[in-house]
């Protein structure tokens, strides 16, 4: 029987279109809420980081180091660097870096989830 005949090729093209579109709603819908929060919450009570740990219930299969949600809602993977700062005005200085990952669409889904769920839960605590 030829695969195009029982419908395997149909159905694979169909699953991965629906990944993809699945993961572009929920980038829009990410960017939409974390608008919303302002002010964005602080990574860890800095006030100079605002970014939103993401830590899915699910593993994902290559490990990013901290994964954050933006106030724009991008999900990066965050590099933070403590280095000496100017004795006497600051003891420590810290340098952030943002990397946007390049998550393939299902991992994308449940970073976005994670992201949509806890920013959903700070709106509400917000009463927004």
């Amino acid at each position: 029987m030829n695969p195009k005949q029982d419908g395997k090729e149909d159905i694979l093209v169909a699953a991965e279109s629906t990944l993809r579109e699945a993961a572009a709603r929920l980038r829009e819908l990410l960017a939409e809420l974390a608008q919303k929060l302002q002010p964005f919450p602080a990574f860890l009570n800095m006030a100079s980081v605002q970014a939103v740990e993401l830590e899915p219930s699910f593993a994902p299969t290559a490990d990013h180091g901290c994964v954050v949600v933006l106030p724009e809602g991008e999900i990066c993977e965050m590099h933070l660097s403590v280095m000496p700062g100017i004795q006497g005005i600051m003891d420590i200085d810290q340098v952030e870096r943002f990397t946007e990952l390049e998550l393939p669409d299902e991992e994308y889904i449940v970073y976005a989830a994670t992201a949509i769920r806890l920013l959903s839960q700070e709106l509400r605590r917000r009463g927004g």
